[in-house]
């Protein structure tokens, strides 16, 4: 039997588990601006192409999708680039919209993106924008300040236009920007929508592929708090070793899943790591010992620390918060008695 379990690649269709609700709310809801908010291998790529997947094989939605990938467009140039390459990419859009590359490689972003909401409407459909890796804005805001608020007026656009984007918490960044501040570009977008970890029905599902054990899938789910990149990782290892123990230790110790953690980590903003931290410190910390430990009242950290539970970074666990899942608190833990060491004189 093949392998039925990917690690580290997006997926769609028979491959794709659960985020029920969040479909909905993107297909079925009142909002034309929608902010899907993640941490770094949650499925963030996923969505976005199971979105895809599903409206080019309805025939009775009212959208046409385009999928775009800011990843490398850091200025006006280059999101036009990528703009035209989304294009290009999908010949299902093309089809639908009767456009060509021809028709957009002289434009700026801008003009280029209200150019297509003109002729997906002309063709009698609406467009579902679907834009992944949306932290790219924060480079090109840097470079030229000018196009978020044009882009922002083509987002906004109302029914013709469905925009999802999808990013870490970095995003949130982009109200530091004083050149934007007369048009806040992610007004519109929040509140965000959490891509959480999976529910526990849907981790049951994904992990009823590899028929382990019974007790194999609880220890799973247990460690990974159903984190699903962590779940496939250890299935697909799992299948081929069919040796759980061996199999934690190894992805425990795996320096490609120590490099994940970090480069997660640093999406966070300082005082959001330094809560974790504290907690990876203590185990456990009641609500009142993290604010104490901020120096801010608890009023004060209830949407920051509900934002790192949506995302999986924290737990509820009888009253008191510990880190949200066993290999991130390993991880942490480990980062940081290496870094107090290092920080006590010689």
């Amino acid at each position: 039997m093949r392998n039925p379990f990917i690690a580290g690649s997006w997926v769609r269709g028979d491959n794709f588990f659960g985020r029920s609700a969040i479909l909905r709310d993107i297909l079925e809801g009142e909002r034309h601006a929608l902010w899907v908010v993640g941490a770094r291998r949650l499925g963030k790529t996923s969505l976005l192409k199971e979105l895809e997947y599903r409206i080019q094989r309805s025939r009775d939605t009212p959208f046409v999708p385009l999928y775009w990938d800011l990843q490398g467009s850091g200025d006006a140039r280059r999101l036009a680039e990528s703009l035209v390459g989304s294009v290009e990419d999908s010949e299902t859009f093309r089809r639908h919209t009767d456009i060509s590359v021809e028709d957009l490689e002289s434009l700026p972003v801008g003009e280029m993106l209200a150019t297509l909401v003109r002729r997906t409407v002309r063709s009698g459909w609406r467009l579902l924008l679907l834009v992944d890796e949306a932290e790219e804005f924060l480079s090109v805001a840097r470079s030229d300040a000018s196009v978020l608020p044009r882009l922002r007026r083509v987002f906004h656009k109302g029914p013709d236009l469905r925009t999802v984007l999808t990013s870490t918490r970095l995003l949130s960044r982009l109200q530091d920007y004083p050149e934007i501040a007369t048009s806040p570009f992610l007004q519109g977008f929040i509140p965000p929508l959490y891509l959480t970890p999976l529910a526990p029905d849907e981790c049951q599902a994904l992990l009823a592929r590899g028929s382990f054990p019974a007790e194999q899938v609880e220890t799973i789910m247990d460690r990974t708090a159903n984190h699903p990149f962590l779940v496939q990782l250890i299935a697909s290892r799992l299948f081929e070793s069919r040796d759980l123990g061996a199999t934690l230790d190894q992805v425990a110790a795996d320096e490609m899943v120590a490099n994940f953690f970090s480069v997660d980590f640093q999406t966070l903003e300082e005082g959001e790591r330094a809560i974790l931290e504290e907690v990876a410190r203590e185990g456990r910390l009641s609500p009142r010992a993290i604010a104490q430990a901020a120096g801010r009242s608890e009023e004060a950290l209830e949407s920051l620390i509900y934002g790192l539970m949506m995302l999986g970074y924290l737990a509820r666990e009888e009253g008191d918060y510990r880190l949200g899942n066993w290999f991130f608190e390993r991880w942490l833990r480990r980062v940081t008695a290496a870094r107090a060491n290092a920080a006590r004189p010689l």
